[in-house]
């Protein structure tokens, strides 16, 4: 635990820095993070230590992968489950994620055992670490990769362990430059295929479109369901709105939020609206400062609806819009149907709105050099609101104590909605409805025509 209270202390101070003076002290927390915690020593020390005990290694047939804490966490490590799993196709690779998300990867052949293990967030719990603690013991894994920070090595015992080190100093080497892919779901891939240079397969494909997450036929029908109890046609456009995340600050305020859903109700589609976790009754707050023709277009998805239900769901709307929280992976992430009954459409654009945390390492752009794209066969955009206290301090989000929420000032909704509208506009359920309602405008007419004469 004293890792923990360390962290608190740190991103505590980091606030308080911030709170006094928030320009300079950004500059200066960037200048100091970024050039001592992000540069080439550190990075070729860590580099150098990861070699070691990678070649202290005789065989690599079982491996133990540990994810972070959170539902974003679980997804974007997943992807270092995969490249092990290219690099060494016969070996045995368990996976320890947070328990909410065990659904999420059940089916997943990269993945030999699946422990769901962690409650704690963002730090684990006494229990978690006593279980990771077994876990180690009880296997003889050759290697053991840690993803989590809040984790200590020393819970594994005298394995050989590589840890997140390596990926921390390389995302804030690139936050200085603005052509590197820096999302960690990208790089955690690619610190595998660097760990692991010397034995990969020849012929290896290096290519890597993002995580995967696969739903059960339950959850699928339950999203169509949830549809049809709704009278909603599959040619109707729908755009999902998710008004929660985990933080204030990487929460887009009421105000905003309140003028994106007035303009996002001009368009022609429906809005689905999630219920609020953290910030409980948000969604009926919004709607009751909505006038009635917004919110006749506007259906609350309740908190009854588990993780592989509402990525269900997601995969059913033409576009996602979130602040940076678990629903932005969920709903990025590509959809598989377990039991191979169900096609999933993955067609989902992914709209993520970002407050304090650093947009390139975990938003998703399919346009903007820098970005990373969601694994989806449609367009993801990143919008950020300027700050003038943002740093690279603000990763942790859970962490930070800052008095004000400066985080999504200057936000331009506009651009937001221009850009729903541009690709609503494409979509075969809105050029569907379009030619629709044509063909109704003109047997209408005919009608017309006809009684007149």
């Amino acid at each position: 635990m004293k890792k923990e209270v360390l962290y608190k202390k740190l991103f505590n101070l980091t606030s308080i820095i911030t709170d006094h003076f928030p320009k300079a002290g950004a500059r200066i927390l960037d200048f100091l993070l970024l050039n001592i915690l992000g540069n080439k020593i550190l990075f070729k020390f860590f580099s150098l230590q990861a070699e070691r005990r990678v070649k202290k290694v005789k065989t690599f047939n079982c491996f133990l992968l540990v994810s972070d804490m959170n539902i974003g966490d679980a997804i974007n490590c997943s992807s270092g489950v995969a490249a092990v799993r290219k690099i060494f196709p016969d070996a045995e690779i368990d996976y320890v994620v947070k328990k909410s998300t065990k659904n999420l990867f059940k089916g997943n052949s990269d993945i030999s055992n699946l422990f769901p293990v962690f409650i704690g967030s963002p730090f684990p719990t006494d229990d978690d670490l006593l279980t990771l603690k077994r876990l180690a013991q009880n296997k003889a894994y050759d290697l053991i990769i840690n993803f989590s920070p809040m984790i200590d090595n020393k819970i594994f015992g005298n394995r050989n362990v590589v840890d997140f080190s390596l990926i921390a100093v390389e995302l804030l080497r690139n936050a200085k430059d603005k052509q590197s892919i820096n999302n960690v779901s990208f790089q955690t891939y690619r610190f595998i295929t660097i760990l692991f240079k010397d034995l990969l397969p020849e012929g290896f494909n290096n290519r890597f479109n993002g995580p995967g997450i696969y739903l059960s036929d339950d959850a699928i029908e339950k999203a169509d369901n949830f549809l049809s109890d709704h009278g909603i046609s599959n040619e109707v456009p729908i755009v999902m709105f998710n008004p929660d995340t985990s933080s204030k600050y990487t929460r887009i305020p009421f105000v905003v939020q309140l003028e994106l859903l007035k303009k996002i109700a001009g368009l022609e589609c429906i809005i689905f609206i999630s219920e609020g976790r953290i910030e409980k009754n948000i969604e009926k707050k919004l709607i009751q400062y909505l006038q009635p023709e917004v919110r006749e277009k506007i259906i609350i998805v309740n908190a009854g609806f588990n993780l592989e239900e509402y990525a269900a769901l997601t995969d059913l709307s033409d576009i996602f819009i979130t602040g940076d929280s678990g629903p932005l992976h969920l709903a990025a992430a590509r959809k598989y149907s377990r039991s191979g009954q169900y096609s999933l459409r993955n067609k989902t654009a992914i709209f993520s709105i970002f407050g304090s945390t650093p947009e390139r390492v975990y938003g998703l752009d399919s346009k903007a050099p820098g970005f990373f794209a969601a694994n989806q066969d449609a367009p993801s955009r990143v919008f950020v609101g300027k700050s003038p206290c943002r740093n690279i301090s603000c990763i942790n989000k859970l962490a930070k104590t800052c008095s004000q929420v400066r985080c999504f000032q200057q936000l331009d909704s506009d651009e937001i909605i221009l850009e729903a509208a541009n690709h609503l506009a494409t979509t075969q359920k809105y050029k569907s409805l379009r030619r629709n309602r044509y063909l109704l405008n003109n047997i209408s007419s005919s009608c017309i025509k006809k009684t007149d004469e």
